[in-house]
Parts: C-alpha cells; sequence; structure tokens
C-alpha cells in the first residue's frame, strides 16, 4: 500500500471540509504543520484487524488466524493491560471464536463490559446492495440482537463496513432502527459524515480514506520516533477539519490492515504521553470507535451530509461473475420471505406456535447472508464454492418450510366439492392476476386430460399443456398453464381440477379440452398480435413491440434486436484498486443476429403462444423462448447460455434498445427505489489513498446491482424489465454515440479475482435467465408491484379433496395494507414470544394513513423497531392504522 495522505480544503460555504490524500501528510495546496487546535484534547487510537471471511487464505485459514493471531492475542493484552481496546469488526467472528474456545466466554464478556473489546453490530460485511432488504436487516438481527443475548448488559452501537466502495441507500435506515448509530467505511474520501436514508433516519460516519493507507506511517514503521512523526502528520492533517467543523478535539486514527495482528504500542504511548503537555500534544490512548464517534460530538459540531445511493463499482465480483451463486441467493432470500409469511400464517390458524420451525429459519438465515464481500482471493475457488452451497442450504431449508405451510394451510380450507383441488398462494402484498404452471402427478391413471375450474364461481379457466416439470418425486406428470386472476393479497384462490370426458355438447359438436394447442402454419409468421403488443420477429431477436393500450412502438432496433443476446470483450476483475468499473470493449464482439437464426412457435393455446430459437455461437449455445399471454400484459423471455467455454474475458448481455433518448431511469435496490442521477450520493465519492481516487460522480457510475427490476421511462411511456440478474446497465455498450436508452441485463462475465494467487470466475458449462417486459403509462412508480411478481411467483398447491368439509373461505387473504406505494416485506414470528411481526416499507415516497389487515386476532399492535425492540402502542380498531412516512420502514407486533 502507498503511504495515505489526508489533504483539507474548506469549502465555500464555510461548514465543511472535505480531506483528500496527496503524496505526504501536509494539507492540499498548504505546508500546514500547525496542530494546535489538539492540544488539550486527545489521539484515539482504534486499533482493529480487518477480516473478510477468506480472501488472505482459505475460510479454515482465515478463521484459524482470527483465533490465534488475533481474538487470543488480544484476549492476553487485556488481561495485562488495562487501558488496551481493540475492535472486532462483525458478529461472525465472536460465533467462530466461541465455538473454538467456549471457555473463554467469561473473559470477552467481562472485556465487552468495560468497553475494551468491541463487536461490530452487523453479522458481517455484504456487498449491501447485492441482498435484498429483509436479507439487510437479517445483518442486525443476527448482528447486534444476537450479540445483546449472547453478551447480556452490553450494547453494540457501530457497524463496519471497511472494504466496499458502495452504500446501499437504506442501509443507514436499516443501521438506525436497529439501534445501531454508527458507521465506520473506508474507500471514501476521508471525513465525518450524517450519512442519510431518504426518510430521514442517518447514522453518524467515519472513513479514514483508506483502511490500511490510514495508519500505516505509525504502525509499519520500526522506532517510536517514525511512529510519533506518522500521529504527528494526522494532527496536522485533520486540524483545519475539526476547527472549522467545531468537533472536539478528539482525534480517531484507524490502526488495521488485512490480518493485522494485534499491537500494543507500550513504549509510544509512554514516552508521548510523558512528554505530551509541554510540547502541545493531545493526550494518546486506545479507543473503541463508539467512544471515539461519542468523543468528537458536540453541541454545535457540523456534520457533513450525505444522502443516496453510492454504487458499488465492484459489482462484477458477485452477479456477473458468479451467476449461479447469485441466482441461489435471490432464490434463497425470496423463499425465505415467503416461506416466514405463511408459517407465521400458519400457526396463527392453527393458535399454535409450538411447530414454528424458528431454528430452521435461524439456520436458513445464516446460510442466506454468509457470503461477504471476500469472493474469490487466495484459494477463491474454494470460498465461492462455500459461498454458493450456503446459497443453496438456504434455499433448500426455505423451500421445504414453504411447503409444509402451504400443504398444512390448504387443509384449513372448505371444500364444497370431492376430487383435486388446485390452491394457489400470492406470498406478495396486493391482489395480482398471474401465471400459474402446475404439475399433476398422474401415474397409473386413465385420464390425462384435465379442465381447471374455478372453485368459487363454477367458471372454467383456459388452461393449457405446457412441457411437463417433475413433482413431488414423481415424473410421470401433465404440467397445465393458466392464468390465476385476482389472487387476494397474501393469500389464496381454490381451483378444481376436473377431468375432461369426451362427449357432445347440446349442439352435437364435439368438447375438446381448452388446453388443446394448434401450431400451424399461421403460428410462424414473422408478426404475431394479441390485445395488449404487436410483436415483429427478426431473425435473432424482435424488431418491433407495438403497445397498442399506449399506440406507441416500444423498441428502436439500430444494432441490438429486442431481446437480442450479443457477447464483447470484458477484461477485468471482480473486485480490485481500480477508481471506476473496468469497462467492456468490441473486441471480439458477436451477437445472435448475425447468424439469422430464425424462430420456430413451439406454443400455441389458449394461455399463451411461445416462440423460441437456438443458435451455436463462439463460445457457447444460445437459446432463447419469447412468451405472450392471451390474459396477461407482459411478454417473458428466457435466455439459455449453453455449453458456455470458459473462454476468458468475455461478457454475455442480452439488450432492450428503447425508443427513447434521455430517459429516466429507475431500478429496484434493498427496500427502495434509485433514479438514475437522482438518488445518488452528490459529487463522487473522491479520494482513498495512493492512485485511487474515486472521481467519477456517483451519478454517472454504471452499470449498477439491481433487485427485481429495472425501467426507463420517456414521454408517459414506461418500459419496465423484471430481472433475474443482478447487475444491469442502460447506456449501449456497443455504441458510444448511441443516444438512445438500451435497457442491459448483465448475464454473464468472464473474469478474476484480484488476488495475486486469486482463480478465474470462468464459470463454464450451462447458465439460464428470464425476464419479463411489462409497459404501461407514466413511470417507475407504476411498475413496483409488477416488477416483483416474476421472482416471487404465484405458489400452487394440488391436493386431494377426500371429503366435503367446512373451514375457511375458497378464497381469502390472511393480510394486506391500504396504499399502492407499500409493501410488507415480511410476516413472521417474533423473536422471544409467540405474537406476529410484520415490516412494511415505503417505495414511492409518500406519506400515507395506513390501514393494515390481518385475519387473526388482535389484543394489541405496537410499533417497534427493526430487531423488535422499544415498542409503542399503535391503534388496532377495525383494522391497523398507521403514519408511514416517505421511504420510511415500520415494523409492528401484533399480539
Amino acid at each position: 500500500m502507498k503511504k495515505l495522505i489526508i489533504s483539507t480544503i474548506i469549502l465555500s460555504y464555510g461548514c465543511m471540509v472535505n480531506l483528500y490524500a496527496q503524496t505526504n501528510y501536509r494539507p492540499h495546496g498548504s505546508k500546514n504543520t500547525d496542530h494546535s487546535y489538539f492540544k488539550k484534547g486527545t489521539v484515539n487510537f482504534i486499533s482493529s484487524s480487518h477480516q473478510d471471511i477468506a480472501w488472505m487464505d482459505s475460510i479454515a485459514a482465515c478463521e484459524k488466524f482470527r483465533d490465534e493471531k488475533m481474538i487470543t492475542p488480544v484476549l492476553a493484552i487485556m488481561k495485562t493491560n488495562p487501558d488496551y481496546c481493540f475492535r472486532v469488526e462483525d458478529a461472525l467472528s465472536l460465533r467462530e471464536y466461541l465455538k473454538r474456545h467456549p471457555d473463554r466466554y467469561n473473559d470477552i464478556l467481562k472485556y465487552t463490559k468495560e468497553g475494551r473489546l468491541e463487536w461490530g453490530g452487523t453479522y458481517n460485511m455484504p456487498y449491501e446492495s447485492m441482498y435484498d432488504g429483509e436479507a439487510l436487516i437479517r445483518e442486525t438481527y443476527l448482528g447486534r440482537k444476537w450479540l445483546k443475548k449472547i453478551l447480556p448488559g452490553c450494547d453494540f452501537t457501530v457497524a463496519s463496513n471497511e472494504d466496499v466502495p458502495g452504500r446501499a441507500m437504506q442501509m443507514p435506515q436499516i443501521l438506525a432502527k436497529a439501534g445501531i448509530k454508527y458507521l465506520d467505511i473506508s474507500r471514501h474520501e476521508a471525513g465525518i459524515y450524517r450519512w442519510y436514508s431518504p426518510d430521514g433516519s442517518n447514522v453518524l460516519m467515519y472513513t479514514p480514506g483508506h483502511y490500511d493507507g490510514s495508519g500505516r506511517d505509525i504502525w509499519d514503521v520500526k522506532t517510536d520516533k517514525k511512529k510519533k512523526e506518522g500521529v504527528i502528520n494526522h494532527l496536522n492533517a485533520w486540524d483545519v477539519y475539526f476547527k472549522t467543523n467545531k468537533f472536539k478535539p478528539a482525534l480517531p486514527i484507524l490502526i488495521s490492515s488485512d490480518w493485522l495482528q494485534p499491537m500494543e504500542f507500550s513504549s509510544l504511548m509512554a514516552s508521548w504521553n510523558k512528554s505530551a503537555k509541554s510540547e502541545g500534544l493531545p493526550q494518546l490512548k486506545f479507543s473503541s470507535s463508539a467512544a471515539s464517534f461519542k468523543g468528537l460530538d458536540a453541541p454545535n459540531a457540523r456534520y457533513e451530509k450525505l444522502i443516496g445511493e453510492r454504487p458499488n463499482v465492484w459489482l462484477y465480483i458477485h452477479g456477473p461473475t458468479h451467476e449461479h451463486a447469485l441466482t441461489d441467493s435471490r432464490m434463497a432470500n425470496r423463499t425465505l420471505t415467503a416461506a416466514e409469511k405463511f408459517a407465521a400464517i400458519n400457526a396463527t390458524i392453527r393458535n399454535d406456535f409450538s411447530n414454528y420451525p424458528e431454528k430452521d429459519f435461524t439456520t436458513a438465515w445464516e446460510n442466506a447472508i454468509y457470503p461477504d464481500h471476500g469472493w474469490g482471493g487466495k484459494h477463491g475457488d474454494m470460498t465461492d464454492l462455500t459461498f454458493r452451497n450456503k446459497f443453496e442450504n438456504a434455499y433448500t431449508i426455505a423451500n421445504d418450510i414453504l411447503k409444509k405451510s402451504l400443504t398444512s394451510i390448504t387443509q384449513s380450507i372448505g371444500f364444497n366439492k370431492k376430487g383435486r383441488a388446485i390452491v394457489v398462494f400470492n406470498p406478495l402484498s396486493w391482489e395480482r392476476s398471474d401465471k400459474v404452471e402446475v404439475s399433476v402427478n398422474v401415474y397409473g391413471q386413465d385420464t390425462l386430460s384435465y379442465k381447471i375450474i374455478d372453485a368459487a364461481s363454477g367458471i372454467e379457466v383456459p388452461s393449457q399443456l405446457v412441457k411437463a416439470k417433475p413433482a413431488n418425486g414423481s415424473d410421470e406428470v401433465i404440467t397445465l398453464a393458466f392464468v390465476a386472476s385476482k389472487v387476494p393479497s397474501l393469500g389464496y384462490k381454490s381451483y378444481y381440477l376436473q377431468p375432461y370426458i369426451n362427449g357432445l355438447n347440446k349442439n352435437g359438436v364435439p368438447l375438446a379440452p381448452t388446453n388443446a394447442s394448434a401450431i400451424n402454419a399461421t403460428a410462424n409468421i414473422n408478426v404475431y398480435e394479441n390485445k395488449f403488443y404487436k410483436v415483429e420477429f427478426a431473425d435473432g431477436g424482435l424488431k418491433s413491440v407495438f403497445d397498442k393500450d399506449l399506440q406507441t412502438e416500444l423498441l428502436e432496433p439500430k444494432k441490438l434486436l429486442g431481446g437480442e443476446i450479443f457477447q464483447l470483450e470484458s477484461i477485468g476483475n471482480g473486485a480490485g484498486e481500480f477508481n471506476d468499473v473496468q469497462p467492456v470493449t468490441m473486441n471480439g464482439f458477436e451477437k445472435v443476429s448475425q447468424y439469422k437464426p430464425k424462430w420456430n412457435c413451439v406454443e400455441y393455446g389458449p394461455v399463451r403462444k411461445t416462440w423460441e430459437l437456438t443458435q451455436q455461437t463462439k463460445f457457447a449455445t444460445i437459446h432463447q423462448t419469447v412468451t405472450l399471454y392471451d390474459d396477461l400484459k407482459q411478454i417473458d423471455f428466457k435466455a439459455e447460455i449453453l455449453g458456455f467455454s470458459g473462454e476468458r474475458y468475455r461478457e454475455y448481455r442480452m439488450a432492450f434498445p428503447l425508443k427513447q433518448t434521455q430517459s429516466k431511469v429507475a431500478y429496484e435496490v434493498p427496500m427502495g427505489v434509485v433514479e438514475v442521477g437522482k438518488s445518488e450520493i452528490k459529487g463522487a465519492a473522491g479520494f482513498s489513498y495512493g492512485v485511487q481516487d474515486y472521481s467519477t460522480e456517483c451519478s454517472k457510475v454504471h452499470p449498477r446491482e439491481v433487485q427485481d427490476w429495472f425501467n426507463a421511462s420517456k414521454n408517459n411511456t414506461s418500459v419496465t424489465i423484471s430481472s433475474s440478474v443482478a447487475v444491469f446497465d442502460w447506456i449501449d455498450a456497443t455504441d458510444s454515440t448511441n443516444i438512445n436508452t438500451v435497457l442491459q441485463p448483465i448475464l454473464l462475465s468472464s473474469r478474476k479475482s484480484c488476488h495475486s494467487e486469486g482463480n478465474y470466475y470462468l464459470q463454464t458449462g450451462n447458465h439460464s435467465f428470464q425476464f419479463s417486459l411489462t409497459s404501461n403509462q407514466g413511470d417507475w412508480q407504476n411498475s413496483v408491484h409488477s416488477g416483483k411478481q416474476q421472482n416471487q411467483p404465484l405458489q400452487p398447491v394440488v391436493l386431494n379433496v377426500d371429503q366435503l368439509r367446512p373451514g375457511l373461505p375458497l378464497n381469502f387473504s390472511f393480510a394486506g395494507v391500504t396504499g399502492d406505494n407499500l409493501v410488507i416485506s415480511t410476516i413472521k414470528k417474533s423473536e422471544d414470544e409467540n405474537n406476529i411481526i410484520m415490516r412494511l416499507v415505503d417505495m414511492r415516497g409518500k406519506t400515507v394513513d395506513a390501514k393494515i389487515n390481518w385475519f387473526g386476532k388482535i389484543n394489541s399492535v405496537s410499533s417497534t423497531n427493526i430487531i423488535e425492540e422499544d415498542d409503542t402502542p399503535v391503534k388496532a380498531h377495525e383494522g391497523i392504522q398507521l403514519k408511514i412516512k416517505p421511504y420510511s420502514i415500520e415494523t409492528i407486533r401484533i399480539k
């Protein structure tokens, strides 16, 4: 690491000062050597050691290091030196250590109570916008909440995420509402900031510029004389900043690096403090992060304000270079929240929480958020595989709980007919009409043709035989596709599965099942039209998508067609010491349309029509399908990259070239929406160390991390892509002169770890992706619901009704909320007793007097914080009433 210099520039406003690093510890443009502001203050050494789960070595080796070279030596120092303090960055390190050394618990509790041993308030240190909102919230459940239980009488008010050059917009709110007041970061312009979420929640944040460079001139030099010079350089560099912003003269200096072993600085502190008063120097001491933050604050202190998303410039390390793992992660997170909701509902129906799988949920969440920011690294192939396995384990547990809960709920529904029934469950908090595929076991049966009947109305619902998908351990199944209309919010809708019996109608015309398919010559012409869209196919993609409601053409294909897959050169690393996202180039550019593959109709029934193409390209076979629905305004795109050779430094994208220029581009982030050019922190992230200067304005950083959807709108026309990938772009990667918006999910990149001994992220083999295009008037605000539905599909359950029975209605909503700006992110059993926790978030920035519906008995309702502490009563008469502020995340307890 190059030595870090922090320089100081006083902003014109007069109260804010920005710090920059140059080549020595002198303020930018001056020879400042004055540190008189600190004369009667303190210098607080925050001793730490930066620890990825695994980066410097394998997971096992890094865990061993944290034991033998970090925590155990720290405990030894604390035993003999009552002034020594040390900060451990996260709660996971304590979990690991106590498993290895349960006998050291009393020492850990003692030193933590004394405020000398500090544990970060989050489970670990992830890429924040990689995970969805509930996953980020579990960072605090498995962090601060767990820590307070395991170490009673202690509190944990500081979170640390030193290494990641990116911040999620809603993370300050999540931390603040979990009781975490402070945040340590780096790779950001040195300073002390208040970082706000859009709702006004905030945390006090300190960054030294770069964690490694911040104290290297102190701990990485041999003599006390040199160490003293380093401390004085820090004082000089920060003097004007502290004086201008009226902080108390208590300078924090982070002593940290990757795998840094604890240092005592005994002789330096003794000699420094002995002569400090006579030399006009502050006292030198060890401090925790929390004490250091408290030591800064003064009644008239001025903190620079940050608000919004800081786009992550390391986003290639997780999504595009670890497609299988991130797909598993998304499935795990979405399935876990669905499973929580219906497990809590099932327990409420039965008025019995004894079978609520609380331990299984805890295990699943521990797995779902275990992967931190340390993908790759030394032995990174082992680390990456472990991370993927953790996601897969989380999904397996969640899916098992979800299936069991849904099956149990169906036993409480009152059916008025015997036979087979289908119950379709909606895990989202609004009524929706959406596609369903259901597989029916027909082993040994003579009737293989079925009608689907709406159980409440008795009306047949159009259905269609599609490619069979195994279910419940059997591959002797038929799979039917249909559209379930108006499925209630967080509820279900019932259908009967009626065997089709050949016969004639009253006019003597032969009856036929509605799922009959008829593919004829007209199905393979280049134009298809339903009541929503007129689509024109071209060789390799779509030439036109005309929205009939809007009377607007959506696409403008210049170099790329709609839904077309293309690949470019993508030289770079997942993460590293670069200042901006490493761009792709046109070297070796290839697109599917250059081979002129033809579309072939493979489904043409009363529910949906599907076309497919297959094309061998340089490094993989591309298989794509496009599906339109008779009763849904959406177009589904599925893409497979089959047999990818693992060619190094290649990137695959899909293109949606829109007939829009200067679009308003928006996309979903954890519990929020970012509008490009509006919702990011202002300016650039600034100087970090050495030659690392994040000089690109945050609003201009691209591509971006995304959750379930991204959107572009212009002139009252809005196009939304529901996406299965973690990263997208909107600037044409193939033509810098193209002023049109080209929405591009990034499918796959074969890059390399930036560790000198790290692995390649080649991802050979098969990869599958899915997207849905929807369009409407307005902008992204009309797309929040439709954008999320693809990744939270309706859940069908097939059951045999052996006898008529009373019970719940055939169609029913268990919970809901007024206001289309609100989303219920989870419903779960409360952590410490048998009550219900419900969490809501405003996605659109509206103040609303929400009415929340809950089907269960309500004795009382209280508002609580994110980790279920500090209850305040809430009105609960004819529904739960709660005022929700713009962009707010609110948690309530229903007793």
